[in-house]
């Protein structure tokens, strides 16, 4: 299994009602046939980042694909419906969980 995590820099606004009702939603039509199972958001009320995504894919070869699928510039084109801050992107395999 791996996983994306994708976070946003406190700062700049954040529509996170779009986030949640239309963004992810859209990520998990798109991706879903590329490998992505599941997804959970995270918020954060202090730091440096704002809200935080983690994405659970069927394995890195199944990120690859959906990142250059046709779907994934619809994906990032609509980050801009919700903020500017820029999204710092990473990919790895799971090494363990308890």
């Amino acid at each position: 299994m791996a996983t994306v995590i994708v976070i946003y820099p406190s700062g700049p606004a954040f529509d996170l009602e779009y986030y949640l009702q239309k963004h992810m939603p859209l990520v998990s039509s798109i991706w879903g046939s590329a490998g992505l199972q599941s997804y959970d958001v995270l918020t954060f009320s202090e730091g440096p980042y704002q809200v935080q995504a983690v994405l659970k894919w069927d394995n890195l070869d199944s990120v690859a694909a959906g990142f250059s699928s046709a779907g994934a510039e619809q994906i990032f084109g609509d980050v801009k419906n919700f903020t500017t801050a820029e999204p710092i992107v990473q990919k790895g395999n799971i090494a363990g969980s308890g």
